[in-house]
């Protein structure tokens, strides 16, 4: 359902069928693993491959250099089928990157040039999102600008709980808490789960949200290195 939902969205064409490959660009573990690859065949029967990233602030890698690297194998692997690489930054990150890049030779002539799709899911507003009607994307809203928040966040909830299974419904609530980043919005947003549905938190939505936690704290951590280490080089 989210696959089907966002392979629709970022290729703005009709979807016949998406299936999900998981770390399917995977070298080494903590090296070169992918967010997502789906394989989209689109209502014209043509298959086309599309690769998302999701990334906040605290990269550890140059996004950039990642998609090279990324398309690369993507290209070697897959050579008779269209590739389409998006990246989705979330909280701020990715403001200077405008997805089109390459690597010049001492006469400045071009011998390298990719890019990609850049999604600033900070910039986009909320109404924009609750407009596509796709219930899977609801769990993004968290991400948006919303100008009225419990307005918004009431009519992500009953998109995803009257468009979705109970099983999907379980999930994409727990992401949607999950990527609610700021705390009163993931508040809000718990309340009106609860009161407007009587759904309690359940063991996944926990373990979900901790998982986010710690995932946060460590990429807090990281970037608070890495802005100490350039404050030393700066100095």
């Amino acid at each position: 359902m989210a696959a089907f939902d966002l392979a629709a969205w970022l290729l703005a064409r009709p979807v016949q069928h998406v299936s999900t490959r998981r770390n399917e660009l995977m070298a080494e573990p903590d090296v070169l693993d992918a967010d997502m690859v789906l394989f989209v065949t689109l209502d014209s029967g043509q298959e086309v491959i599309l690769h998302l990233e999701f990334q906040g602030p605290g990269s550890k890698r140059p996004m950039h250099l990642r998609l090279l690297e990324y398309q690369a194998r993507l290209a070697v692997s897959y050579r008779d089928i269209p590739i389409y690489s998006v990246v989705l930054y979330l909280g701020g990150a990715g403001v200077r990157d405008k997805g089109i890049h390459a690597l010049y030779n001492l006469d400045g002539t071009t011998y390298l040039a990719w890019r990609y799709q850049v999604v600033r899911l900070w910039e986009l507003s909320a109404e924009e999102l609750l407009a596509l009607k796709r219930p899977a994307l609801m769990a993004l809203i968290g991400q948006t600008r919303m100008r009225e928040p419990e307005v918004m966040l009431t009519a992500a909830v009953r998109q995803v709980v009257e468009g979705t299974t109970d099983d999907q419904s379980e999930r994409l609530l727990a992401e949607l808490l999950l990527l609610c980043t700021d705390e009163e919005i993931a508040a809000m947003a718990e309340q009106i789960i609860m009161r407007d549905y009587g759904l309690p938190e359940t063991p996944m939505m926990r373990k979900l949200r901790e998982q986010g936690r710690e995932e946060g704290r460590e990429e807090g951590r990281e970037e608070g290195r890495e802005e100490g280490r350039e404050e030393g080089r700066e100095e």
